[in-house]
Protein backbone atom coordinates (compact mmCIF):
# COMPACT_ATOMS: atom_id res chain seq x y z
CA UNK A 1 0.00 0.00 0.00
CA UNK A 2 1.42 3.37 -1.04
CA UNK A 3 1.45 6.46 1.13
CA UNK A 4 -1.33 7.92 -1.02
CA UNK A 5 -3.45 4.84 -0.40
CA UNK A 6 -2.82 5.06 3.34
CA UNK A 7 -4.14 8.60 3.28
CA UNK A 8 -6.97 7.38 1.07
CA UNK A 9 -7.96 4.76 3.63
CA UNK A 10 -8.04 7.42 6.34
CA UNK A 11 -10.18 9.68 4.16
CA UNK A 12 -12.61 6.82 3.50
CA UNK A 13 -12.88 6.00 7.21
CA UNK A 14 -13.68 9.63 8.04
CA UNK A 15 -15.66 10.88 5.05
CA UNK A 16 -17.89 7.86 4.35
CA UNK A 17 -19.72 7.86 7.72
CA UNK A 18 -20.16 11.63 7.52
CA UNK A 19 -21.53 11.26 4.01
CA UNK A 20 -23.97 8.60 5.17
CA UNK A 21 -25.07 10.74 8.09
CA UNK A 22 -26.01 13.78 6.01
CA UNK A 23 -29.78 14.21 6.65
CA UNK A 24 -30.63 14.97 3.02
CA UNK A 25 -33.98 13.17 3.09
CA UNK A 26 -35.00 15.05 6.20
CA UNK A 27 -34.08 18.36 4.57
CA UNK A 28 -35.92 17.48 1.35
CA UNK A 29 -39.09 16.54 3.24
CA UNK A 30 -38.88 19.68 5.36
CA UNK A 31 -38.48 21.94 2.32
CA UNK A 32 -41.29 20.43 0.25
CA UNK A 33 -43.76 19.24 2.88
CA UNK A 34 -42.94 21.28 6.00
CA UNK A 35 -42.84 18.00 7.92
CA UNK A 36 -40.11 16.62 10.17
CA UNK A 37 -39.84 12.95 9.27
CA UNK A 38 -38.19 12.18 12.59
CA UNK A 39 -41.36 13.32 14.36
CA UNK A 40 -44.05 11.47 12.38
CA UNK A 41 -44.84 7.89 11.42
CA UNK A 42 -42.01 5.55 12.38
CA UNK A 43 -39.75 8.61 12.96
CA UNK A 44 -37.41 7.13 10.40
CA UNK A 45 -36.05 9.58 7.80
CA UNK A 46 -35.89 6.97 5.04
CA UNK A 47 -36.65 6.84 1.34
CA UNK A 48 -39.88 4.93 1.96
CA UNK A 49 -40.90 7.48 4.61
CA UNK A 50 -40.31 10.25 2.07
CA UNK A 51 -42.63 8.49 -0.39
CA UNK A 52 -45.18 7.79 2.33
CA UNK A 53 -45.40 11.26 3.85
CA UNK A 54 -44.24 13.41 0.96
CA UNK A 55 -45.55 11.70 -2.14
CA UNK A 56 -43.90 10.58 -5.34
CA UNK A 57 -41.92 13.75 -6.10
CA UNK A 58 -40.38 13.96 -2.62
CA UNK A 59 -39.72 10.22 -2.71
CA UNK A 60 -37.88 10.45 -6.03
CA UNK A 61 -35.73 13.29 -4.71
CA UNK A 62 -34.97 11.15 -1.65
CA UNK A 63 -33.90 8.24 -3.86
CA UNK A 64 -31.62 10.49 -5.89
CA UNK A 65 -30.03 12.02 -2.80
CA UNK A 66 -29.27 8.65 -1.21
CA UNK A 67 -28.15 7.15 -4.52
CA UNK A 68 -25.64 9.97 -4.93
CA UNK A 69 -24.23 9.21 -1.47
CA UNK A 70 -23.57 5.59 -2.37
CA UNK A 71 -22.11 6.47 -5.75
CA UNK A 72 -19.93 9.21 -4.24
CA UNK A 73 -18.53 6.80 -1.64
CA UNK A 74 -17.53 4.28 -4.31
CA UNK A 75 -15.97 6.95 -6.51
CA UNK A 76 -14.09 8.31 -3.50
CA UNK A 77 -12.54 4.89 -2.91
CA UNK A 78 -11.84 4.54 -6.62
CA UNK A 79 -9.84 7.79 -6.56
CA UNK A 80 -7.28 6.19 -4.24
CA UNK A 81 -7.58 2.49 -5.12
CA UNK A 82 -8.08 0.44 -8.31
CA UNK A 83 -11.62 0.12 -9.65
CA UNK A 84 -13.54 -2.79 -8.19
CA UNK A 85 -11.36 -3.08 -5.10
CA UNK A 86 -12.60 -4.12 -1.67
CA UNK A 87 -12.13 -0.53 -0.52
CA UNK A 88 -15.23 0.46 -2.46
CA UNK A 89 -17.29 -1.89 -0.27
CA UNK A 90 -15.47 -0.56 2.81
CA UNK A 91 -16.60 2.92 1.79
CA UNK A 92 -20.20 1.65 1.54
CA UNK A 93 -19.87 0.11 5.00
CA UNK A 94 -18.87 3.54 6.27
CA UNK A 95 -21.90 5.13 4.60
CA UNK A 96 -24.24 2.54 6.13
CA UNK A 97 -22.73 3.04 9.58
CA UNK A 98 -23.12 6.80 9.29
CA UNK A 99 -26.67 6.39 8.01
CA UNK A 100 -27.54 4.32 11.06
CA UNK A 101 -25.62 6.33 13.65
CA UNK A 102 -26.87 9.76 12.60
CA UNK A 103 -30.21 9.11 10.90
CA UNK A 104 -31.32 5.67 12.15
CA UNK A 105 -31.56 4.45 8.57
CA UNK A 106 -30.44 1.18 6.97
CA UNK A 107 -28.68 2.62 3.93
CA UNK A 108 -30.39 0.29 1.46
CA UNK A 109 -30.56 2.86 -1.34
CA UNK A 110 -26.96 3.93 -0.71
CA UNK A 111 -25.73 0.37 -1.08
CA UNK A 112 -27.94 -0.51 -4.05
CA UNK A 113 -26.61 2.34 -6.18
CA UNK A 114 -23.07 2.22 -4.86
CA UNK A 115 -22.90 -1.51 -5.55
CA UNK A 116 -24.20 -0.88 -9.08
CA UNK A 117 -21.22 1.38 -9.75
CA UNK A 118 -18.84 -1.01 -7.98
CA UNK A 119 -19.88 -4.13 -9.92
CA UNK A 120 -22.66 -3.69 -12.52
CA UNK A 121 -22.74 -7.39 -13.43
CA UNK A 122 -23.09 -8.66 -9.86
CA UNK A 123 -25.58 -5.91 -9.07
CA UNK A 124 -27.66 -6.81 -12.10
CA UNK A 125 -27.75 -10.48 -11.14
CA UNK A 126 -28.79 -9.69 -7.56
CA UNK A 127 -31.50 -7.35 -8.80
CA UNK A 128 -32.77 -9.85 -11.37
CA UNK A 129 -32.91 -12.85 -9.03
CA UNK A 130 -34.37 -10.94 -6.08
CA UNK A 131 -36.86 -9.10 -8.29
CA UNK A 132 -38.18 -12.30 -9.83
CA UNK A 133 -38.34 -14.00 -6.42
CA UNK A 134 -40.26 -11.14 -4.82
CA UNK A 135 -42.68 -10.87 -7.73
CA UNK A 136 -43.48 -14.58 -7.44
CA UNK A 137 -43.39 -15.08 -3.67
CA UNK A 138 -44.58 -11.58 -2.63
CA UNK A 139 -42.91 -11.97 0.76
CA UNK A 140 -41.14 -8.77 1.73
CA UNK A 141 -39.10 -10.01 4.67
CA UNK A 142 -37.73 -13.01 2.81
CA UNK A 143 -36.85 -10.82 -0.16
CA UNK A 144 -35.07 -8.26 2.00
CA UNK A 145 -32.86 -10.76 3.77
CA UNK A 146 -32.54 -12.88 0.64
CA UNK A 147 -30.82 -10.00 -1.12
CA UNK A 148 -28.30 -9.82 1.71
CA UNK A 149 -27.56 -13.51 1.19
CA UNK A 150 -27.26 -13.15 -2.59
CA UNK A 151 -24.94 -10.15 -2.39
CA UNK A 152 -21.84 -11.95 -0.99
CA UNK A 153 -22.77 -15.23 -2.70
CA UNK A 154 -22.73 -13.75 -6.20
CA UNK A 155 -19.60 -11.80 -5.33
CA UNK A 156 -17.90 -15.07 -4.38
CA UNK A 157 -19.05 -16.77 -7.58
CA UNK A 158 -17.90 -13.95 -9.86
CA UNK A 159 -14.66 -13.17 -8.02
CA UNK A 160 -13.47 -16.41 -6.37
CA UNK A 161 -9.87 -15.20 -6.19
CA UNK A 162 -10.67 -12.00 -4.31
CA UNK A 163 -11.02 -13.23 -0.75
CA UNK A 164 -10.86 -9.73 0.70
CA UNK A 165 -13.81 -8.70 -1.48
CA UNK A 166 -15.88 -11.61 -0.19
CA UNK A 167 -15.02 -10.75 3.43
CA UNK A 168 -16.05 -7.10 3.19
CA UNK A 169 -19.16 -8.01 1.17
CA UNK A 170 -20.25 -10.48 3.84
CA UNK A 171 -19.50 -7.86 6.50
CA UNK A 172 -21.67 -5.31 4.73
CA UNK A 173 -24.51 -7.82 4.33
CA UNK A 174 -24.29 -8.81 8.00
CA UNK A 175 -24.25 -5.18 9.12
CA UNK A 176 -27.34 -4.35 7.09
CA UNK A 177 -29.13 -7.46 8.32
CA UNK A 178 -28.46 -6.39 11.91
CA UNK A 179 -29.68 -2.86 11.20
CA UNK A 180 -32.87 -4.22 9.62
CA UNK A 181 -33.72 -5.76 12.98
CA UNK A 182 -33.15 -2.44 14.76
CA UNK A 183 -34.89 0.19 12.65
CA UNK A 184 -38.66 0.46 12.11
CA UNK A 185 -39.98 -0.65 8.75
CA UNK A 186 -41.86 2.14 7.01
CA UNK A 187 -43.41 -0.41 4.67
CA UNK A 188 -45.34 -1.69 7.68
CA UNK A 189 -47.34 1.55 7.74
CA UNK A 190 -50.94 1.58 6.53
CA UNK A 191 -50.81 2.20 2.75
CA UNK A 192 -54.20 3.91 2.90
CA UNK A 193 -52.66 6.77 4.86
CA UNK A 194 -49.82 7.28 2.37
CA UNK A 195 -49.84 10.14 -0.10
CA UNK A 196 -52.13 9.24 -2.97
CA UNK A 197 -49.38 8.97 -5.56
CA UNK A 198 -47.44 6.53 -3.37
CA UNK A 199 -50.20 4.14 -2.28
CA UNK A 200 -49.81 1.73 -5.19
CA UNK A 201 -46.03 1.62 -4.70
CA UNK A 202 -46.47 0.81 -1.02
CA UNK A 203 -49.01 -1.92 -1.71
CA UNK A 204 -46.63 -3.60 -4.16
CA UNK A 205 -43.53 -3.50 -1.97
CA UNK A 206 -45.40 -4.55 1.14
CA UNK A 207 -45.91 -7.94 -0.48
CA UNK A 208 -48.53 -10.44 0.64
CA UNK A 209 -48.23 -11.26 4.29
CA UNK A 210 -49.42 -14.52 5.76
CA UNK A 211 -53.10 -14.01 6.54
CA UNK A 212 -53.87 -15.11 10.09
CA UNK A 213 -57.25 -16.55 11.07
CA UNK A 214 -58.92 -17.67 14.28
CA UNK A 215 -58.03 -21.23 13.29
CA UNK A 216 -54.38 -20.51 14.08
CA UNK A 217 -52.60 -20.41 17.41
CA UNK A 218 -52.27 -16.69 18.07
CA UNK A 219 -50.03 -14.82 20.48
CA UNK A 220 -51.66 -12.04 22.54
CA UNK A 221 -48.55 -9.88 22.31
CA UNK A 222 -48.87 -9.96 18.52
CA UNK A 223 -52.62 -9.78 17.85
CA UNK A 224 -54.13 -8.75 21.19
CA UNK A 225 -55.83 -10.79 23.90
CA UNK A 226 -59.29 -10.72 22.30
CA UNK A 227 -58.24 -12.39 19.05
CA UNK A 228 -55.95 -14.84 20.85
CA UNK A 229 -58.73 -15.89 23.24
CA UNK A 230 -61.25 -16.37 20.43
CA UNK A 231 -58.73 -18.50 18.56
CA UNK A 232 -58.13 -20.60 21.66
CA UNK A 233 -61.88 -21.12 22.18
CA UNK A 234 -62.36 -22.04 18.53
CA UNK A 235 -59.59 -24.62 18.64
CA UNK A 236 -61.10 -26.02 21.85
CA UNK A 237 -64.32 -26.79 19.98
CA UNK A 238 -66.53 -23.88 21.02
CA UNK A 239 -68.85 -22.30 18.47
CA UNK A 240 -66.83 -19.32 17.27
CA UNK A 241 -67.59 -17.76 13.86
CA UNK A 242 -64.81 -17.63 11.24
CA UNK A 243 -62.47 -14.70 11.75
CA UNK A 244 -59.41 -13.09 10.21
CA UNK A 245 -56.77 -10.86 11.78
CA UNK A 246 -55.21 -7.77 10.24
CA UNK A 247 -52.28 -6.20 12.06
CA UNK A 248 -51.08 -2.61 11.46
CA UNK A 249 -49.51 -2.36 8.02
CA UNK A 250 -51.27 -5.42 6.59
CA UNK A 251 -52.89 -4.94 3.20
CA UNK A 252 -56.63 -5.71 3.60
CA UNK A 253 -57.13 -6.25 -0.13
CA UNK A 254 -56.15 -9.96 -0.22
CA UNK A 255 -58.62 -10.63 2.60
CA UNK A 256 -61.40 -8.56 1.06
CA UNK A 257 -60.94 -10.40 -2.22
CA UNK A 258 -61.60 -13.79 -0.63
CA UNK A 259 -64.64 -13.09 1.57
CA UNK A 260 -68.17 -12.13 0.55
CA UNK A 261 -70.30 -10.24 3.07
CA UNK A 262 -74.01 -10.19 2.25
CA UNK A 263 -77.33 -9.33 3.91
CA UNK A 264 -77.72 -13.02 4.70
CA UNK A 265 -74.15 -13.29 6.02
CA UNK A 266 -73.11 -9.91 7.44
CA UNK A 267 -69.63 -9.31 8.82
CA UNK A 268 -68.32 -7.38 11.82
CA UNK A 269 -65.02 -5.52 12.11
CA UNK A 270 -63.77 -5.43 15.70
CA UNK A 271 -60.63 -4.31 17.47
CA UNK A 272 -58.12 -6.52 19.26
CA UNK A 273 -55.55 -4.05 20.50
CA UNK A 274 -52.55 -5.04 22.57
CA UNK A 275 -53.67 -4.84 26.19
CA UNK A 276 -57.38 -4.88 25.35
CA UNK A 277 -59.43 -7.47 27.31
CA UNK A 278 -56.35 -8.25 29.37
CA UNK A 279 -56.05 -8.98 33.09
CA UNK A 280 -55.10 -5.39 33.85
CA UNK A 281 -57.36 -3.46 31.45
CA UNK A 282 -60.54 -4.17 29.51
CA UNK A 283 -60.54 -1.03 27.31
CA UNK A 284 -64.30 -1.47 27.04
CA UNK A 285 -65.81 1.00 24.60
CA UNK A 286 -62.48 2.60 23.73
CA UNK A 287 -62.18 1.20 20.21
CA UNK A 288 -64.73 1.20 17.43
CA UNK A 289 -66.64 -1.84 16.16
CA UNK A 290 -68.47 -1.72 12.84
CA UNK A 291 -71.51 -4.00 12.64
CA UNK A 292 -73.69 -5.38 9.85
CA UNK A 293 -71.27 -5.10 6.94
CA UNK A 294 -73.11 -6.55 3.96
CA UNK A 295 -70.78 -5.83 1.02
CA UNK A 296 -67.12 -5.95 0.11
CA UNK A 297 -67.18 -2.23 -0.67
CA UNK A 298 -68.07 -1.48 2.95
CA UNK A 299 -65.23 -3.53 4.39
CA UNK A 300 -62.33 -1.18 3.67
CA UNK A 301 -63.95 1.90 5.29
CA UNK A 302 -64.90 -0.24 8.28
CA UNK A 303 -61.36 -1.57 8.68
CA UNK A 304 -59.96 1.95 8.38
CA UNK A 305 -62.37 3.24 11.05
CA UNK A 306 -61.47 0.44 13.41
CA UNK A 307 -57.73 1.03 13.04
CA UNK A 308 -58.20 4.80 13.36
CA UNK A 309 -60.06 4.41 16.66
CA UNK A 310 -56.80 3.30 18.28
CA UNK A 311 -55.62 6.90 17.95
CA UNK A 312 -58.79 8.55 19.28
CA UNK A 313 -58.04 10.97 22.10
CA UNK A 314 -60.06 8.97 24.64
CA UNK A 315 -58.27 5.73 23.72
CA UNK A 316 -54.85 7.37 23.94
CA UNK A 317 -55.74 8.83 27.34
CA UNK A 318 -57.03 5.44 28.54
CA UNK A 319 -53.77 3.70 27.65
CA UNK A 320 -51.84 6.21 29.73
Amino acid sequence: MTLTQVWGALVIFVVSPLLGGLPLIRWIALIFTRQELNQIGTRNASVSAAFYHGGRFVGILAVLSEALKGIAAVLLARYFFPAGSAWEIVALIGVVMGRYWFARGAGTTNVAWGYLVHDPVASGLVFLISGISFTILRERKQAKFGVLFLFPLITALLHPQKQELLIVSATLAGLMGWIYTKVPDDLALDPQAAKRGSQSVFRFFQGDRFLQTLDHSLKPEKVGQKAATLAELKRAGYSVPPGWILTPGDDPEPLIAQISPSPKQPFVVRSSAIGEDSDIASAAGQYESVLSITSREALMPAITRCFASYHHASAVQYRR
